[in-house]
């Protein structure tokens, strides 16, 4: 019994990875950001949380292509830190995943997206699960590095007393770089559409 399930685990490891060397062939370029956050709570809420407004830092992403048009996004948000004249009276960390369409080619080096998923929020009560939607955007400085901003509407279901629906925003800087199962060679940003970016080719 074990040894079928050492099999099975391995044989899903290998498939999994065959799979992202095929789609990094493809796009080889992901995307990591660090940056912020704010959660934003209604004032009917702010008695229940603590705190109406909440800032995260540092907030960091990394972002896959798995299609021309569809990308992958993990992120994690912490208030850990209190840097200067911000301060937060409550805890809130996040573990976000996201799956994104980018829409390509609208703007040159402006690049919007719109995305579901889920996240789990870790406040002063206990860890709970919301399920999210959102929009957001990357403008590209340079060939690999950009500037995103987005916004979650995070929902959590009445059932968990321990949260409550609200809004995050973020800001970030996007670093461009090849894919651990990428090529290399330098391909353009066209190949690839992480965090809403559809690369341009300068050549083309």
């Amino acid at each position: 019994m074990v040894l079928k399930k050492t099999l099975l685990v391995l044989f899903l490891l290998f498939l999994s990875s065959s799979v992202i060397a095929q789609v990094q062939e493809q796009a080889s370029q992901w995307q990591f950001g660090i940056g912020f956050g704010i959660a934003k709570f209604s004032d009917e809420d702010v008695s229940y949380i603590g705190d109406k407004n909440l800032f995260q830092i540092p907030r960091l992403n990394l972002t896959i292509p798995i299609s021309d048009n569809l990308s992958v996004d993990g992120a994690m948000s912490f208030n850990t830190f209190d840097v200067g004249f911000i301060s937060n009276s409550v805890k809130y960390f996040s573990m976000d995943g996201s799956l994104r369409y980018n829409f390509k080619d609208l703007i040159e080096n402006f690049e919007p997206y719109v995305f579901v998923g889920g996240s789990l929020v870790d406040s002063e009560r206990k860890m709970t699960p919301t399920m999210n939607v959102g929009l957001g955007a990357t403008y590209w400085i340079t060939d690999g590095i950009g500037l995103n901003a987005q916004m979650y509407y995070k929902h959590s279901l009445e059932i968990y007393e321990s949260m409550r629906s609200h809004i995050q925003l973020t800001g970030s800087i996007v670093f461009a770089f090849d894919g651990l199962f990428g090529s290399g060679g330098g391909t353009s940003r066209r190949k690839s559409l992480t965090g809403g970016a559809c690369y341009h080719n300068p050549n083309d």
